[in-house]
């Protein structure tokens, strides 16, 4: 298990009562645009506590959730029976090397997740490797600002908050990357994930140094900064701020280039 597996098999519980990951607006679009088509097979790559795969069931015969920590697994079917939901199965797979054969499943979603990858190039050459021609790819995570001071505040705190973070591409790169490996897209949308400080530190477990460092990040962030991710005060002793999330569905239309 590489280190984001590591660092995510130890947090699986945080994870798994996380408002974030269990609802909020990017769910929603996913779900959206999953109900356009019905699936014989989906994957959900990085699936945490299962929040997406779960999500998307309805529109699948059946749809796999996976992931590389078996701690996000065991929370994923705890969840999964309480909620009744029979047509979902448990897999661990890697993002960088998809253990399903080529052209073999209809839907990949996979959200809030690939900003932990080593190398998004390859996971995306996976998912667009095993989807069928004219699978549906559905992708929603956390991104950054095109100004590039303030994309590099904004990855340095990430990896002081966690050190798995490696990098959260802009909206454009996004797009670029996509058509680079052979998808079309087809919709796109822009959300925010709204957090505190607080909640955010708790849920990855952060050590209480690093927490310090990111309290004095924030009460020093630069205007330019602050007006980005809404950066502010509350009244107990926190900051309240947000990430942009860049979503987009694509289909897969031709060779990579």
């Amino acid at each position: 298990m590489n280190q984001a597996g590591e660092q995510f098999n130890r947090q699986a519980a945080r994870y798994a009562v996380s408002e974030a990951h269990a609802s909020g607006e990017s769910l929603r679009i996913l779900t959206a645009w999953a109900s356009l088509e019905r699936y014989a097979l989906g994957l959900d790559i990085a699936t945490g506590p299962g929040f997406t795969a779960f999500a998307v069931a309805g529109f699948c015969d059946t749809i796999v959730a996976s992931d590389v920590a078996p701690g996000m697994l065991a929370q994923a079917r705890k969840i999964a029976e309480e909620r009744g939901i029979k047509n979902v199965r448990f897999e661990t797979v890697d993002a960088s090397d998809i253990s399903y054969p080529d052209a073999s499943i209809d839907l990949v979603t996979c959200r809030t997740a690939p900003h932990h990858f080593q190398n998004i190039g390859l996971f995306l050459s996976e998912v667009h490797r095993v989807l069928r021609p004219g699978g549906v790819f559905l992708l929603c995570d956390t991104t950054t600002s095109e100004d590039q001071e303030v994309a590099a505040w904004h990855h340095r705190v990430e990896v002081e908050r966690d050190p798995t973070h490696v990098t959260a591409p802009t909206p454009a790169a996004w797009r670029r990357r996509l058509n680079d490996v052979g998808f079309e897209i087809t919709h796109t949308a822009h959300t925010r994930v709204d957090m505190t400080l607080r909640e955010w530190v708790e849920r990855s477990g952060t050590p209480a140094e690093a927490v310090d460092g990111l309290y004095r990040d924030f009460a020093t962030a630069p205007r330019e900064v602050r007006n980005a991710f809404g950066i502010s005060c509350s009244g107990d002793d926190d900051f309240e701020f947000h990430w942009p999330v860049f979503c987009c569905r694509a289909v897969k239309t031709r060779r990579p280039r």
